[in-house]
């Protein structure tokens, strides 16, 4: 008996060192958590090093399920202040994973939610955030709980100013105040109150903004809650920026700068840093900027915002050129504008660099690439100062719509204007994607105009190209071309092809006596007369000024001769008539010759030239072939022994008129 009470009380004090080290744990852990809270943000950085404690000893196990939640929810919110949205992503799935099926941790799940949202923010997936806060909104009402609200239109004001949605983001962030206020939350109201007055900077609201921040300043600072001291300084030195007040500007990010020293936020101290050295470089104290711009160096990797490592760019690249390192200003910028030349927008920063770029050019005695990247820029930036100046009077006219809309209904809260705001959006959107569906139709139909427009005028110019202008008959280039289709047809299938060149004798006495016009209605009514009595398959082309060539396909010389001689005859059988209403007539001279797969056009024209010739010395109006007997050939050889000294000028005259007329054709 005395044997089993020791081994109860042995179990039962083993038992009871276990629960209470185990409730020791959950304790320690409860208090660090609380500690986390406390601090979460004023010193974030602190806080993330304590919930890393956490991990490091293993805390996190058996603990029970609210105190997990609320260790992933603290971890969440550090990461997104310390601008990781990859880890909070992470910490914030894993909180809602454990949340999700418990009932009485509904409001730590929205809370979660909200940090996701955050999370997807900073990586701009504002319009997918949007959609599941009106989601969250429309579920936490509940709960009842206006702190849970007012965490939602929080985020929501957020979501609506990374879109430059000012107006509806500032309805958001008063409706968060609103709902902020039944809590008696003071934190939770000024930490509204600070992201109003930032966005009223954005919508030009200097005074109402000014008021806020420094307000919402001194609350934090009170409270030595450093980091908010920290994003409020921020936003009081952009509104001096905006001002014109350059040197209030240097002092808050100086002041800001100490700040986030004393935290160790290296994220800030670059993006500080660099205002400031910009500022610096504005106000001519270069040694200065260089100074600042030095402790950036470290911190680069760190940063993923291109508007940050924009402005990195531009001031390593000054400060080359300031130490007369043109080259290697130029080495820095080149690729910087060559890969932002496909973006939609561009900050001033990226735009400067051209800027700079046209300075070191000229440093280094380019003087034409500088003056080239110089009106560049000036392009650039007045297409950029022209939007900025749009952008301004639009935030203004957004802040003068809102405060009139709450003025003239003065029983409307902030909630119902943020509401009708949010109706308007989306009717805008709407419309918006109307307009872009009629542009996509009225683009469509264009394009499809377009393209039968240029078709057509393709045809069209592809004809002029090969046609002669006066006549309508083919001209030498699309001779050449259709010569080298039958030329292929020859060596395939030995199909015979026979060419035919003819000159309208005497055509410039014709145009001597009669005039031009009328010479032109006799070379036009021949060309009409090819047009009715050739085949379909042979090509009928002007080649001189009188001169026509004819190739004809599947045709034997015997038969190509026949058809010279019709037309030949229908020609000396045409009349026309003068201005003055007398008829005559013209006749013509036709060389024939076959043609060769080897030839070429110029080969076919010097062989059938030389028996339009012979046709000419031989009286004219006649055919020539050159498949005549030998006989004939003697007499073309006395023909020209014996030929005067007029007939060789009216040879010279004839080839004179048929350069002259090629050139005219090339140039036309």
């Amino acid at each position: 008996m005395q044997k089993i009470l020791k081994t109860l009380f042995l179990f039962f004090a083993i038992f009871s060192g276990i629960t209470h080290a185990s409730v020791e744990k959950t304790q320690s852990f409860e208090k660090t958590l609380s500690g986390v809270q406390s601090i979460l943000y004023s010193v974030p950085i602190k806080a993330r090093a304590l919930l890393s404690e956490l991990e490091k000893v293993e805390l996190k196990q058996n603990q029970p399920l609210p105190l997990l939640v609320r260790y992933y929810l603290q971890k969440a919110t550090v990461d997104l202040l310390l601008n990781d949205p990859e880890s909070a992503i992470t910490a914030a799935n894993s909180g809602i994973e454990l949340a999700k099926n418990d009932p009485l941790l509904k409001a730590d799940l929205y809370l979660m939610q909200l940090r996701l949202g955050q999370a997807r923010i900073l990586q701009g997936e504002e319009a997918l955030v949007l959609d599941q806060l009106d989601n969250l909104l429309s579920e936490s009402k509940k709960l009842n709980n206006p702190s849970v609200t007012a965490e939602i239109l929080l985020v929501k004001g957020e979501a609506y100013k990374a879109q430059n949605d000012y107006d509806v983001s500032m309805a958001a962030f008063m409706s968060s105040l609103e709902a902020a206020k039944a809590t008696q939350d003071a934190l939770l109201v000024e930490r509204i109150a600070s992201s109003l007055g930032g966005t009223l900077v954005k919508l030009n609201g200097f005074d109402k903004a000014s008021l806020l921040l420094d307000k919402s300043y001194q609350f934090f600072r009170e409270r030595k809650m450093s980091f908010n001291q920290l994003l409020v300084k921020l936003d009081m030195a952009e509104l001096a920026k905006k001002q014109g007040d350059k040197k209030q500007a240097l002092l808050e990010y100086k002041q800001a700068l100490q700040i986030a020293q004393i935290l160790g936020d290296g994220s800030h101290r670059f993006r500080i840093n660099l205002q400031i050295a910009d500022l610096l470089l504005q106000s001519g104290d270069t040694k200065s900027m260089a100074r600042y711009l030095k402790q950036t160096d470290a911190l680069r990797q760190r940063e993923t915002i291109r508007y940050y490592i924009s402005k990195y760019n531009y001031l390593k690249a000054n400060q080359s050129l300031l130490s007369g390192n043109f080259q290697g200003a130029i080495d820095l910028v080149t690729p910087l504008i060559t890969g932002q030349t496909e973006l939609a927008r561009l900050y001033r920063t990226e735009i400067d660099l051209y800027l700079v770029a046209s300075k070191a050019h000229f440093g280094l005695g380019d003087y034409k690439n500088a003056y080239l990247t110089l009106l560049d820029y000036q392009n650039r930036f007045n297409n950029f100062s022209a939007d900025e100046q749009v952008d301004n009077l639009e935030r203004q006219q957004m802040l003068f719509n809102l405060e009139k809309l709450k003025a003239e209904n003065q029983h409307l809260s902030w909630n119902n204007v943020l509401q009708t705001l949010e109706l308007k959006t989306n009717e805008d959107k709407v419309e918006y994607l109307n307009v872009l569906v009629v542009a996509g139709v009225l683009a469509t139909v264009v394009a499809t105009l377009a393209a039968l427009w240029i078709n057509r005028r393709r045809a069209r110019w592809g004809k002029i190209a090969n046609t002669d202008s006066l006549t309508g008959l083919y001209n030498r280039r699309y001779l050449s071309s259709q010569l080298d289709i039958l030329k292929s047809g020859m060596e395939n299938d030995s199909d015979p092809v026979c060419c035919l060149l003819l000159d309208v004798d005497h055509f410039k006495k014709v145009n001597d006596t009669h005039g031009h016009p009328v010479g032109d209605k006799v070379l036009t009514g021949i060309a009409e007369l090819f047009k009715n009595n050739l085949r379909r398959n042979d090509i009928c082309s002007r080649v001189g000024g009188e001169e026509f060539m004819l190739l004809l396909p599947s045709s034997h010389l015997e038969q190509a001769q026949l058809i010279a001689e019709d037309l030949r005859t229908r020609i000396s059988e045409l009349s026309f008539m003068t201005e003055q209403g007398d008829e005559f007539s013209v006749t013509a001279s036709f060389g024939v010759s076959a043609v060769d797969s080897n030839q070429s056009l110029s080969d076919i024209y010097s062989e059938v030239d030389k028996l339009l010739y012979r046709a000419k010395q031989n009286g004219r109006n006649r055919v020539e072939s050159s498949g005549q007997n030998s006989s004939d050939n003697s007499t073309e050889q006395a023909a020209e022994d014996a030929s005067s000294m007029s007939d060789k000028f009216s040879q010279l005259s004839r080839g004179m008129r048929r350069l002259k007329f090629r050139f005219a054709q090339h140039f036309s």
